[in-house]
């Protein structure tokens, strides 16, 4: 495993999620990234251009800030996604329930 660290920063409307997100430190970041979450406006971009690893924690991730969003009234969007979370994304049934901004 590298020493690099998952990373979440808000800035204006867009949650950056950075680093290493991995099964140590996933309820961590999925925690973290709700506190940001409620400090978010209506439409929140999870920009995921930084993130150095795609694994199906991350898409759980994802799912559990959609619905916090969903239950906010806010808009989730991801933006910069890797290929491989992308397919994990659409493997999985969850490409709707992902939206992807393009």
């Amino acid at each position: 495993m590298t020493n690099s660290v998952a990373k979440l920063t808000l800035q204006d409307s867009r949650l950056h999620l950075g680093g290493v997100v991995h099964f140590d430190n996933a309820e961590k970041v999925c925690a973290e990234g709700i506190k940001l979450l409620q400090q978010a406006g209506k439409t929140v971009v999870v920009d995921v251009q930084e993130l150095e690893s795609s694994h199906s924690v991350v898409v759980a991730i994802l799912v559990s800030w959609t619905r916090i969003a969903r239950a906010a009234q806010q808009t989730l969007h991801i933006a910069h996604m890797p290929d491989k979370l992308r397919a994990i994304i659409s493997v999985s049934g969850l490409t709707e329930a992902l939206p992807e901004l393009r």
